[in-house]
């Protein structure tokens, strides 16, 4: 039987923090040695650039690479099909029992009925996202970052923000392998990433925890 990817134990010991809104920072979230082939693995084309610079309908502003893999519960066959073995195991986790159970005890968030959203992300040179708090369906987002080394000065960090000015910064969390981080979605959960600077990539996946359209009364 192959090792697990994420240890489970050691996201399970973390410990919940509630400034400025709750969320969860994992320094180490895979196992030992799985870090070299995720990182190997991460697809190189399949992404799809998305762009929004006008901030119409209360929708955010972002430049960002996004490939889905899983949309609303329903995988998609033709992204997971250039995923490699390791990363097709690591899927296999995400959409597990286990780790939802794991989110749901840590986040103290019913999330039995809850469907999942999962992308793999890339954000370049200038790509950012500006401060915004998610969709009330969004129940809990877990974003697991890639980069063997990231240096302060490239920007980029994911910023937990007590309001919607990017510097009214209480946590900072810089895209470092194997830290990840759970948020779960309030009111004030403002949060944001600056524009990344130099010729530098960016390299997370995320799994998003949404109510299915019969809980949250959506037609």
């Amino acid at each position: 039987m192959a090792a697990t990817i994420i240890d489970m134990a050691r996201l399970a010991a973390s410990s919940p923090a509630t400034d400025p809104y709750p969320h969860v920072v994992c320094a180490e979230t895979f196992t030992p040695g799985s870090c070299e082939a995720i990182s190997a693995g991460f697809p190189a084309t399949g992404f799809h650039y998305d762009v929004r610079m006008e901030n119409s309908e209360g929708k955010k502003q972002y430049r960002a690479h996004n490939m889905q893999l899983v949309d609303g519960g329903t995988p998609v066959p033709g992204n997971i099909a250039r995923l490699s073995g390791v990363w097709r195991r690591l899927l296999d986790e995400i959409t597990g029992a286990g780790y939802r159970g794991v989110v749901q005890q840590l986040m103290g968030i019913d999330l039995t009925q809850a469907v999942l959203d999962i992308r793999l992300v890339r954000y370049d040179q200038d790509d950012w996202i500006e401060p915004h708090v998610d969709r009330p369906d969004k129940l809990v987002t877990h974003l697991f970052y890639l980069n063997e080394r990231w240096q302060p000065e490239w920007s980029g960090a994911l910023r937990l923000l007590r309001g919607p000015d990017i510097d009214d910064c209480a946590v900072e969390v810089f895209p470092r392998m194997g830290t990840s981080v759970l948020m779960a979605r309030t009111q004030d959960a403002w949060h944001a990433v600056p524009p990344i600077t130099g010729e530098h990539s960016r390299k997370l996946f995320l799994a998003h925890f949404v109510a299915p359209p019969a809980v949250r009364g959506a037609s």
